[in-house]
C-alpha cells in the first residue's frame, strides 16, 4: 500500500572517486614500448642486488630526458583531458616526478599514495601472463564500520576497486587515493612507468618524490 504512494525513487552518487583510463592503439603501443623498454633496461644496468619481493626503480627525472619525450607528450595529452573533465584546465600543470618500475617475478608494491601532488598515474610497458591489476582502497574508512555481506558486491558495497593492467594502458587517479599492486605472478618482468602531476605554482617547492632511486643514479 505504501509503495503505491511513491512516485519516484532514485540513487544519487555523491563524492565519487574517478579513474581515467587511456588505451593506446596496439600498433602505437608496441612502437612506443620498444623504445621505452630499451631505455629502461639501459638505465638500470648493471642491476643492483635487491631484497626478495622488491623491485628496481629508476631516478625520478625521466620526464626531463630526451628518450622519454614521446611518453611525456602522451602524459600531457591525457592530463589535458583530465583537467578539462574536472574543469581546472585554466591552471597549468607539470610533471613533478617520473620513474620506471621493474618488477621481477614475485615483486609487488605495498599500499601507498603519492603525497604533495594532485594527480598520479602509471603506464604499462610490459605485462607478463597471466596479467596484473592495480588495486585501489576505499578512501572512506568509516564506510567499513558495518559491512553486511551482500548477495553480490557492486561499486556501492565493495571496499576496494581495481583497474586491469595491460600493455599500452595509461591510468590516472587522484594522488591521495591509496593503492597497491600484487606480486608479479608471471615468469618475466613487469615494467611500468609512474608519474606525479601538480599545479606548476606548487611544483618547485613541495612536489618532488619522497624516496631515492635504487638504480641508475649516475646515468643521464
Amino acid at each position: 500500500m505504501m509503495a503505491a504512494m511513491i512516485e519516484k525513487q532514485e540513487v544519487q552518487e555523491i563524492f565519487p572517486t574517478p579513474l581515467w583510463i587511456v588505451d593506446l592503439k596496439p600498433v602505437a603501443a608496441a612502437a612506443l614500448n620498444i623504445g621505452l623498454k630499451a631505455e629502461i633496461e639501459r638505465l638500470i644496468a648493471p642491476r643492483p642486488n635487491i631484497p626478495a619481493g622488491s623491485n628496481w626503480q629508476t631516478p625520478q627525472d625521466l620526464h626531463t630526458r630526451p628518450a622519454f619525450a614521446e611518453f611525456v607528450k602522451l602524459v600531457e595529452t591525457a592530463t589535458r583531458g583530465v583537467t578539462r573533465f574536472l574543469q581546472v584546465d585554466q591552471y597549468a600543470m607539470g610533471i613533478t616526478g617520473c620513474w620506471a618500475n621493474v618488477n621481477p617475478p614475485g615483486a609487488y608494491h605495498p599500499m601507498h599514495h603519492h603525497p604533495n601532488n594532485y594527480l598520479s598515474g602509471v603506464y604499462y610497458v610490459a605485462i607478463p601472463a597471466p596479467g596484473s591489476q592495480i588495486f585501489f582502497q576505499d578512501p572512506r574508512g568509516q564506510a567499513s564500520m558495518i559491512m553486511p555481506k551482500p548477495r553480490q558486491y557492486t561499486r556501492l558495497t565493495a571496499n576496494g576497486a581495481h583497474a586491469q593492467s595491460k600493455e599500452g594502458r595509461l591510468v590516472i587517479f587522484p594522488s591521495w587515493l591509496k593503492h597497491t599492486v600484487p606480486a608479479n605472478d608471471g615468469k618475466s618482468e613487469r615494467i611500468s612507468i609512474s608519474f606525479n602531476l601538480m599545479f606548476k605554482n606548487f611544483s618547485e617547492t613541495m612536489a618532488a618524490p619522497l624516496w631515492d632511486a635504487t638504480a641508475g643514479k649516475e646515468k643521464s
